[in-house]
């Protein structure tokens, strides 16, 4: 049993995650040169995540390890550290995706998540209250100390990284760093998707794809760029997903027209924008809007050229 790739597209750069050159990483200064108390953490984490290759249990040891310390050493140190962490835990997804995906496992989450709600997300202790099976009970204590939380898609579970716990870091690590951990918060907190369908409001949607296309303006050399990247979907901003298009067809005259909500979410972000904020995404919806005014809000063949020039300006669009 195996969750298809397309469904798990928002997760994609969860795996990949940052990398660990770049210029955030390197001190660059005199005074950003790691003191003996600081270095002594260091060198202990760095024992721990070289083992976690190896070993799960290792893996839990440096992320305790640096929740505990992390408070200990310099900004370049504590940023270091924690994309490490967040590579070794995209790494060891896929031990843990074998481990889930058996029927036995699987079957039992999802009679857990019945008894619970379906409409409700399941949580470790929910289904900890439901589920007696020992070796069961002991794999979803795993995936919570590993700093995973359970996802659930097309009826498979699956675990991601869970990067609201990376926020007891934001005070420890460089800028470029907190900011990438806000938008990873955001997605693995609430997915934009599910099951190709659009599950946040569009005003969150697009306040989401303005704050990972300022992070790319304001942080372009930062080793994060190439993961905001493969979660900058302008394609969801402009046209919706496939079981929520941004446009409804008349099926006869074959014209598509915006939906009222997310005409009303444009004028909202244009109506709140900052003077200042530069942002190719928001010149679009402003250049968009009075065609859009003109033409009864129909997707005009100029409208749809200027969505896909902009588009072009994107990596991965």
């Amino acid at each position: 049993m195996r969750l298809n790739n397309a469904v798990k597209l928002g997760f994609l750069a969860f795996t990949l995650g940052c990398t660990t050159i770049g210029t955030t990483l390197v001190p660059q200064t005199v005074s950003a040169a790691p003191v003996p108390a600081s270095k002594a953490v260091y060198h202990q984490f760095q024992i721990y995540w070289k083992n976690a290759v190896k070993s799960l249990a290792s893996l839990i040891q440096a992320r305790k390890y640096l929740m505990n310390h992390v408070h200990e050493v310099s900004s370049w140190q504590a940023t270091l550290m924690t994309t490490q962490l967040e590579s070794i835990q995209g790494i060891k997804l896929a031990e843990m995706d074998e481990k889930i995906y058996t029927d036995r496992i699987q079957t039992a989450l999802s009679q857990a998540h019945s008894k619970i709600g379906y409409e409700k997300k399941p949580t470790y202790s929910s289904l900890l209250k439901e589920i007696k099976d020992p070796a069961i009970r002991k794999f979803l204590q795993q995936a919570s100390d590993l700093g995973y939380k359970l996802e659930t898609s097309e009826g498979i579970y699956y675990p991601v990284i869970n990067y609201e716990a990376y926020k007891k870091f934001q005070p420890y690590v460089k800028p470029d760093i907190a900011a990438y951990i806000d938008i990873m918060a955001a997605e693995s907190n609430q997915p934009t998707t599910s099951d190709a369908a659009i599950v946040i409001s569009w005003d969150e949607l697009i306040r989401r794809t303005l704050e990972k296309e300022a992070f790319l303006n304001n942080y372009p050399n930062s080793g994060c760029t190439t993961a905001v990247e493969r979660l900058l979907f302008v394609g969801y901003l402009f046209y919706g997903s496939d079981n929520s298009p941004a446009y409804d067809w008349y099926t006869e005259e074959e014209i598509r027209t915006l939906d009222p909500e997310v005409k009303k979410a444009y004028e909202k972000a244009v109506k709140n924008r900052d003077p200042k904020t530069k942002s190719v995404l928001l010149d679009t919806i402003e250049r968009i809007l009075p065609l859009l005014n003109q033409n009864n809000d129909e997707l005009t063949p100029e409208i749809e050229k200027i969505i896909e020039s902009v588009s072009k300006q994107f990596v991965g669009e």
